[in-house]
């Protein structure tokens, strides 16, 4: 009882080349019948193609083999008894899918006959396909084609070979390509992940500071605010009593029916004097407070300008607030100073009065 087929396509036969072990070599001109032979005796299972008489596979499926899938249309197995790779592209995935499952039910078949007593297969006969494929006297007379030596192929089929070789060695080259741009963009994003997150980080602590320095300036603030209030009371009652002094030198003037003695009209110039002081002064308390307006304004203006700036270096906006908030604070005490002396003039004045 001799082989039987169990399974057969047509497809591209390729080989790998025993020198460089790196591009393929198609065994064919173009597609060519490849077939799974049966051995019921032997228990064995063939990869068998045959092209023109000449013997292209003769690969006996063992179960240590392994079909792999390369490509979409492309898969290959290697083959330790005739030391190379066999390689097979087809037409479409279909036709891929169903020579592996084939060459994986044969791979399976084997191995479950493997545990049964049997010996080891006897050699194989390379004649046995040419015979079971080509029954006729016609293949017989072709037996002779193999002994004879190979011809040279045409141009024709060189040009083609080449052109098959060449798109196999670009699309590989292509897909080597591919794969270490691919793994120079990973590498490129988890560097500027880390790097973004370094960044978050230092937003963040410069977030924190400057939410830190707003809250002491609004402090400071809330403080120089309390003593204005109490620097107005204060103003306040000195002129209530820069008021009552005048009606009392009214009141003195009008008991003296006018007199025009010495003494009254040296009063009365000490008086006007006076007023004329008191109205400076007025001015400037009045002066004083417009500008304590401004530089409130202007605090409030620079506190919104820190907020819309949170884009800038860390370090930079620190010494930028720091430096307005000390011309601030230079600027408020600067105008304390002159409110608390002159409440101290009128004081004085008063007194003297």
């Amino acid at each position: 009882m001799g082989d039987k087929p169990v399974f057969s396509c047509r497809c591209h036969v390729f080989k790998i080349d025993p020198n460089t072990k790196k591009t393929w070599i198609p065994a064919s001109d173009g597609p060519i019948q490849v077939s799974f032979f049966f051995d019921p005796s032997k228990k064995a299972y063939r990869i068998v193609s045959i092209d023109n008489g000449k013997l292209v596979i003769n690969s006996t499926v063992v179960a240590g083999m392994t079909f792999s899938r390369t490509a979409q249309k492309f898969g290959q197995w290697s083959d330790q008894r005739a030391n190379t790779v066999y390689g097979v592209g087809f037409s479409n995935e279909d036709d891929l899918t169903k020579f592996a499952d084939q060459f994986e039910e044969a791979k399976v078949c084997v191995a479950r006959d493997a545990l049964s007593p049997v010996g080891p297969p006897p050699p194989i006969e390379e004649d046995a396909p040419r015979r079971l494929l080509s029954p006729g006297p016609d293949q017989r007379s072709n037996a002779s084609f193999e002994s004879e030596p190979v011809k040279l192929r045409s141009s024709e089929s060189e040009e083609r070979s080449r052109s098959s070789d060449l798109s196999m060695d670009d699309a590989m080259k292509g897909l080597s390509l591919e794969n270490d741009r691919l793994k120079a963009s990973l590498n490129q994003s988890q560097g500027n992940l880390k790097k973004w997150e370094v960044e978050l980080h230092t937003l963040r602590t410069n977030n924190s500071r400057l939410q830190s320095a707003l809250h002491e300036n609004s402090r400071n603030i809330e403080e120089w605010k309390t003593q204005l209030l109490q620097y107005r009371e204060e103003n306040t009652k000195l002129r209530a009593r820069n008021e009552e002094l005048e009606m009392e030198i009214d009141n003195l003037g009008h008991m003296r029916n006018g007199a025009h003695s010495p003494k009254t009209l040296k009063k009365q110039s000490k008086s006007n004097l006076r007023t004329e002081e008191v109205e400076r002064v007025k001015q400037i308390l009045e002066k004083v407070t417009a500008e304590l307006v401004e530089v409130k304004e202007e605090n409030t203006r620079l506190n919104a300008q820190l907020r819309q700036n949170d884009d800038r270096n860390g370090v930079s906006k620190h010494v930028y607030e720091n430096s307005m908030i000390c011309q601030i604070q230079a600027d408020m005490e600067l105008r304390l100073r002159e409110l608390v002396d002159m409440n101290r003039k009128l004081l004085t004045y008063a007194r003297k009065s």
